[in-house]
């Protein structure tokens, strides 16, 4: 479950960014065009970085007592 709020939020966040960066690009007197293998490229690291995190949440998650966890 972890793992895929993990993902979830990072597909989420690489999306509004790319469409914010894409509408507002224009109104900037210089911007950085953003091709499409560069854009898969950021999707996919972004992924790799939020698994990558997410498995350290799950690791200190495992490694706390479930009674302890809810207060008990």
């Amino acid at each position: 479950m972890i793992m895929q709020e993990a993902l979830g939020l990072g597909v989420i966040g690489f999306f509004v960014g790319k469409f914010a960066a894409t509408l507002w690009a224009p109104v900037f007197p210089k911007y950085v065009l953003l091709e499409t293998t560069d854009a898969l490229r950021a999707f996919v690291v972004t992924l790799v970085i939020c698994a990558l995190a997410s498995v350290l949440a799950i690791r200190a998650a495992l490694s706390i007592d479930p009674a302890e966890a809810i207060g008990g």
